[in-house]
């Protein structure tokens, strides 16, 4: 009996083009010694979108939809995440990746993808990558090592390390682990008592609370380009985070692959007007840099915040999940 990888992807109707290009890049590249779950969570998906989606399944690629809002809405405490959301974070879905281990007990251990990115690499070999007692397997974030105020933020409100916080769109979970260490419930109880505000909500948390027990993956299997960064040669994964998606640019590195796993997506078309679109209205563009700058001024503001991450950890270790 072959063995079971769970892979997950949060989205939202919109981002059915881009979920469908990153199933189709592990479909073209994926170990067939193995069965394959994809769990798309989303609350929104059309029935259009839902049907082309699950054409992607075969004898070992199961693509399934998951409404998730019922759900999530039985869990113990979840009214203290409603309580607390910040300026565009006002959607759930962000937060789905750190629900999996409780809404899915029978996985020990998923892989969570975000949808923004392209697998030319056998996504089994992430899977095999040995945890061993950490609780999360992710790749540190180079792509804001050069951006002064996101390493201010990190350092000094997040209190990690800037060179060793991690990015959250490439996840490989240690379920079982972190059911036993309540990740969601210690979530959800830092979230209500303290209520910080953050500038990548789930990001932030995942590296505050997991700090310590983080398996460091290599960069390969999250290549994030950027202007400021050197090209690697062989990417497993090839995530288009921030700045650089290849639907809303002219070109990035790396959009190559994606318009070739687009062309497998059955999607193409509407991405390319999309893109289209998009570059031909100035104002688009120029919120859509502008999110950026946003997102650095928050990060600039916060560092003077009396409350942080940091304060709170130096005075309580034990909010920590290795601790």
């Amino acid at each position: 009996m072959k063995t079971v990888i769970p892979i997950f992807f949060s989205v939202n109707d919109a981002y059915s083009p881009f979920v469908a290009t990153a199933i189709a890049s592990i479909k073209a590249n994926a170990s067939r010694n193995y069965n394959y779950h994809i769990h798309i969570l989303a609350d929104d998906i059309s029935p259009d979108n839902e049907t082309r989606l699950q054409q992607f399944s075969d004898d070992i690629f199961e693509v399934k939809v998951c409404p998730l809002t019922e759900r999530i809405q039985q869990l113990p405490g979840i009214d203290k995440l409603q309580r607390h959301r910040f300026q565009a974070f006002d959607s759930l879905t962000i937060y789905f990746r750190l629900f999996i281990p409780d809404l899915f007990p029978e996985y020990d251990k998923a892989i969570y993808l975000d949808a923004d990115l392209v697998v030319p690499g056998d996504i089994s070999l992430l899977y095999r990558e040995k945890l061993e007692s950490k609780l999360v397997g992710a790749v540190a974030d180079y792509s804001i090592q050069k951006i002064s105020p996101f390493m201010h933020y990190i350092d000094t409100y997040v209190g990690v390390d800037h060179q060793n916080y991690v990015n959250s769109g490439v996840l490989l979970l240690n379920c079982k682990g972190l059911r036993e260490e309540r990740l969601l419930p210690r979530f959800l109880s830092w979230l209500d008592k303290y209520g910080l505000e953050t500038v990548a909500p789930d990001q932030d948390y995942l590296n505050a609370l997991c700090w310590g027990s983080i398996h460091y993956l290599d960069p390969e299997w999250n290549a994030m380009p950027s202007e400021c960064l050197s090209v690697m040669d062989d990417p497993q994964i090839v995530h288009f985070n921030l700045a650089s998606k290849p639907w809303l640019n002219e070109s990035v590195p790396f959009d190559d692959l994606f318009w070739h796993y687009a062309a497998l997506s059955g999607y193409e078309a509407e991405i390319r007007t999309r893109q289209q679109r998009f570059l031909q209205d100035a104002s688009a563009v120029k919120k859509y840099k502008g999110a950026i700058r946003t997102l650095m001024m928050m990060a600039a503001r916060l560092c003077h915040s009396e409350r942080s991450f940091r304060s709170i950890i130096e005075t309580r270790q034990e909010l920590r999940l290795c601790c």
